[in-house]
């Protein structure tokens, strides 16, 4: 027993049972009564009778104990702190009564817990025990990890399920004593809502290491903000937004997906090539607890209320590609396996990169016979850019400088560099809310994330 802190990002949360606080037992010789509290997890009943000095003569009453709830949530390794060569391990966590329900698939927390470990039988039936024994977590305290994330306090409390998404504003970050938006950030906010080039700021804000494409980054930004969500009588019309990035290899579109991904809220970042069509949405396995079946959830349902963004989009197998038009649309899961009939929120906005089937973007076919999808699957984004490798030689100079210059230390050489009256002007004009980076004014990602969380849950 040892009281340890792990990170990690929940998987699976059990229904809610129930567990014996206070045993109650009453003889039925004298009806004299007694309370017994467990003792590691077990009940020892008692043998005679405090009273009538009877043997076995308790019973057990179920209806005057007391109970507790408890929810047994599996607790999977960061994929960030997964050592290298190695897959990322999991353990079992209980949680009671007021943590039950706190957390939910796909959420990232920092648990606080009581280390254990159990015997566990060769057989139901006898009293042997192996060897190794079952290790457990008993959670005492656990904070949702958000650091550099866009949270939101959206919660629909209609047509919840057991898997549906919640963030709350103001859980504290890693390494921050608390990230919620007080009075002084909301206006810093206001200040800088109020400034006439605040798109410009935005689109440059995002992803400054990436050289120019400033109508893909105003894209992006449209899907981190999120539309609203129309819901009138008989019908519901969804406000996330699907983006597919699609062109010549070595346009940093993977590099676009990394840095959304990492801002995002409930990120969940997948390759075509290595997701199959349950992994995305969920599966069957057998818990080795109650040897029950249930339901694990993948990745299109782990990033309820969030960005899933897919590398190699066009390299992912047709079995998998057709899981996708119920997502994208309907925002849904249905699933009907092993008896189990469900429908799980996938209230998510897909970020996609794809690669011509060429390896090179041809102009005279469209997009579906560059690609190779299907026009159905197509249509369902909202947004297509198509990003080209033009052979410029004056792009390619300021693109080599840009790079150039990403090596270099970023704060006084980019403004040595500068000719000393655009120096002192842009110290003049910049604001103490915005950096210099690579000469240009932008907005710092923590207020960034800041700034699209507030406009996110306040309009």
């Amino acid at each position: 027993d040892t009281l340890i802190s792990i990170k990690g990002m929940v998987t699976r949360v059990s229904k809610i049972v129930p567990e014996m606080k206070v045993a109650y037992f009453r003889c039925m010789e004298c009806f004299d009564s007694v309370r017994v509290r467990p003792h590691k997890g077990r009940i020892q009943e008692p043998h005679r009778c405090t009273n009538c000095r009877q043997a076995l003569t308790y019973v057990l009453q179920h209806n005057l104990s007391e109970f507790e709830n408890k929810q047994i949530c599996k607790l999977q390794e960061a994929p960030e702190a997964v050592p290298e060569g190695e897959t990322p391990g999991a353990v079992t966590m209980t949680v009671f009564d007021n943590l039950v329900d706190f957390v939910l698939p796909g959420d990232r927390v920092n648990i606080t817990g009581i280390f254990k470990c159990a015997a566990v039988r060769a057989k139901s039936t006898s009293r042997t025990v192996k060897a190794v024994y079952k290790t457990y977590i008993d959670a005492i305290h656990i904070s949702k990890l958000d650091k550099g994330k866009i949270s939101t306090s959206e919660l629909d409390l209609e047509n919840t399920n057991e898997y549906q998404s919640m963030f709350e504003e103001g859980q504290p970050r890693e390494g921050e004593d608390d990230s919620a938006i007080d009075a002084t950030d909301e206006e810093v906010l206001q200040t800088l809502a109020q400034r006439s080039d605040i798109y410009p700021l935005l689109t440059k804000s995002l992803a400054p290491s990436i050289f120019a494409m400033h109508d893909v980054k105003k894209g992006l930004l449209c899907q981190l903000f999120g539309g609203t969500n129309k819901n009138w009588t008989r019908t519901r019309v969804r406000g996330e937004l699907n983006i597919l990035l699609c062109g010549d290899p070595g346009v940093a579109k993977s590099q676009l997906l990394t840095f959304v991904n990492k801002i995002a809220p409930r990120g969940i970042y997948t390759s075509g090539r290595g997701s199959s069509s349950v992994g995305l949405t969920a599966y069957i396995v057998r818990d080795a607890d109650s040897g029950e079946l249930v339901l694990e959830s993948g990745a299109l349902v782990l990033s309820d209320k969030g960005v899933c963004c897919i590398d190699e989009f066009d390299k992912m197998s047709d079995s998998t590609k057709s899981v996708l038009h119920e997502v994208m649309e309907q925002q849904t899961v249905s699933i009907a396996k092993a008896g189990i009939i469900a429908t799980l929120n996938a209230r998510t906005s897909l970020l996609a990169a794809a690669n011509p089937v060429d390896s090179k973007w041809n102009k005279d076919l469209s997009i579906i016979e560059n690609l190779k999808l299907e026009p159905t699957l197509i249509s369902r984004f909202d947004l297509i850019y198509v990003l080209i490798d033009r052979i410029d030689e004056k792009v390619d100079t300021y693109l080599a400088n840009h790079i150039v210059r990403l090596y270099r230390a970023p704060k006084d050489q980019d403004e040595q560099a500068l000719p000393p009256s655009v120096r002192t002007s842009k110290k003049k004009a910049r604001a103490p809310t915005t950096t210099l980076v690579d000469g240009e004014e932008v907005i710092p990602l923590d207020l960034l994330t800041k700034f699209i969380t507030y406009a996110r849950n306040h309009h």
